[in-house]
C-alpha cells in the first residue's frame, strides 16, 4: 500500500496531518521533559503508585513512534486503537471536568480530543476498507 494515493488522497492527507500533530505533541513532551509530571498526574488520578511515569512514557512513545508507523501505514489498526484509548482516557480523567470547549467559552475541554478520536477512527476505517475487499 502506498503512503499517499490518488484514490484515497483525502483520508491519506487526514492521516498524515494527524500523525504530524500527534508526533509533535509527544516529541515536545520528550523535549521539555514533562513526562514525569504527566506520570505524577496519572498517579494522582488513581493509577497505581510507580506506574504513572511508565504510562506517561508509553503515551509519548505511542504518540511519536506510533504515529511514524501510522504515517507509513504499518500497524495502523493497533496504533489507532492505542491512541483512541489514550485520548478517550484523557477525556475521562482530565478534560470532561472542564466542559466541551478547549478555548473561548471554556478552557481545557474535550472538543480537540473528540476531533482526534474521530480522525483516528476514520483512519482505522479506511485501513479496514483496504484490507477487506468489497463484495
Amino acid at each position: 500500500m502506498k503512503i499517499f494515493a490518488r484514490d484515497s488522497a483525502g483520508t491519506d492527507l487526514l492521516r498524515l496531518v494527524l500523525c504530524a500533530i500527534l508526533f509533535t505533541h509527544g516529541a515536545y513532551r520528550f523535549y521539555e521533559g514533562s513526562s514525569p509530571i504527566l506520570g505524577q498526574i496519572l498517579e494522582e488520578e488513581g493509577f497505581p503508585h510507580g506506574s504513572g511515569t511508565w504510562l506517561a512514557y508509553a503515551v509519548n512513545l505511542t504518540e511519536t513512534v506510533g504515529t511514524v508507523l501510522l504515517a507509513l501505514r504499518l500497524l495502523t489498526l493497533p496504533v489507532c486503537a492505542a491512541l483512541t484509548v489514550i485520548y478517550t482516557t484523557g477525556i475521562i480523567l482530565f478534560h470532561r471536568h472542564n466542559g466541551f470547549f478547549v478555548v473561548g467559552p471554556g478552557t481545557g475541554g474535550w472538543e480537540y480530543s473528540a476531533l482526534l478520536i474521530t480522525c483516528l477512527l476514520v483512519t482505522a476505517w479506511e485501513e479496514l476498507k483496504l484490507k477487506i475487499p468489497a463484495r
